[in-house]
């Protein structure tokens, strides 16, 4: 059962590659960039120990059951509320810039709500299936598509186009003060243990997390990699030119001897099925969040038959998202995730403190 946590944690740091963060701490590399990540390190590892440690004493149960335990139900349903909107942005913002990416870089005379509204069936349709198909969909997501991207990861790494003076240069600025947006935006690559908000439902009675230390580990390298690579390969100067800054990245890339010359096109593929699996993650656990609000909802995670209701919360969902892209724009997006990451990072600080405060409550008891 270890490994469907370590399913979620990777895929929400595989994410970020594609997401607007590299650009976010790019931005900031010569104003504190370098110590925030060291920052969101230690606070990542934080969270994930605290968050782990405090689920394991709630075997079974989700973060709707464990605060229907102590709380009052107007607390939990205005919380559930909440969590629901943070769930359903934090993928919103995820599919609606892949939209863009494809519009872009595949098919520039598309239309891009088209291709968003077709990512949203698709996505859509697979979050409304029972908690534990989507594991299963995860699993696979990850088990197809995770060696290609360490493959990609490795190669740029490896690459004789990597400029090490320009990281060299860029790291020298570790003693500036670090900012609250980097930090927030370094910690995004560690924010997967916050799926098991829903997913410890799964977990049996005599469930351990093992091998934690793994997981600091694996951000930390992955968040370097996101940050100090593209510099590597574009320079301090000419890196913060572009927006979708891994893309350009992916396209420094050669595959010499490999039946697909550019890694591009490699790239947009496997993040494509990988923007389809978070965005299915994501709108599933807000749909039970939100399905969570009321008294007598009683959690199923292997239902034979799908709920109405399931395809009415996402079809709502995806219909916001769609009307999301519409009245926004890279710029606005932009700006707007910038301070999502800002709420997001204090929201799971809440959450985590919360959870690791009633779990003490329920040691003392037992």
């Amino acid at each position: 059962m270890n490994r469907y946590f370590f399913y979620n944690f990777t895929l929400a740091s595989f994410i970020n590659l594609m997401l607007y963060v590299p650009h976010i701490l790019i931005q900031f590399r010569y104003t504190g960039a370098v110590s925030s990540m060291l920052v969101g390190i230690v606070i990542g590892t934080i969270l994930v120990y605290m968050y782990t440690s405090a689920m394991a004493r709630f075997p079974g149960k989700g973060l709707p059951e464990i605060l229907k335990l102590y709380c009052p139900q107007w607390l939990v349903t205005i919380s559930m509320l909440f969590f629901t909107i943070l769930w359903w942005f934090a993928t919103t913002i995820v599919v609606v810039a892949y939209a863009i990416l494809i519009n872009r870089f595949f098919n520039p005379d598309a239309n891009a709500i088209v291709i968003l509204t077709m990512l949203v069936i698709a996505c859509g349709y697979a979050a409304t299936r029972s908690t534990l198909s989507v594991m299963f969909i995860i699993e696979i997501g990850f088990i197809v598509n995770a060696p290609i991207i360490i493959f990609i990861l490795f190669k740029a790494v490896r690459s004789t186009q990597l400029n090490w003076d320009a990281i060299h240069v860029i790291a020298n600025y570790v003693t500036e003060m670090p900012t609250l947006a980097c930090v927030a935006a370094s910690t995004l690559i560690f924010t997967g243990y916050i799926n098991l908000s829903l997913f410890n439902r799964l977990f049996p009675p005599n469930f351990r997390f093992k091998f934690r230390f793994v997981y600091p580990i694996f951000g930390a390298v992955i968040l370097l990699i996101t940050f100090f690579v593209p510099i590597g390969f574009h320079g301090t100067e000419g890196v913060n030119q572009y927006v979708y800054i891994w893309s350009q990245t992916a396209d420094s890339l050669l595959m010499q001897y490999g039946f697909i010359e550019r890694v591009l096109f490699l790239f947009l593929i496997v993040f494509l099925n990988l923007t389809l699996v978070y965005t299915m993650s994501g709108w599933h656990q807000a749909m039970e969040f939100l399905k969570a609000c009321f008294p007598n909802y009683k959690p199923e995670f292997d239902s034979l038959k799908t709920p109405i209701s399931n395809y009415v919360i996402v079809g709502i969902f995806a219909l916001l998202t769609i009307l999301y892209l519409l009245v926004t724009n890279e710029k606005m997006n932009m700006y707007i995730t910038t301070y999502w990451l800002i709420i997001r990072l204090f929201v799971e600080i809440l959450i985590v403190v919360w959870v690791f405060v009633l779990s003490k409550r329920r040691s003392k008891a037992v």
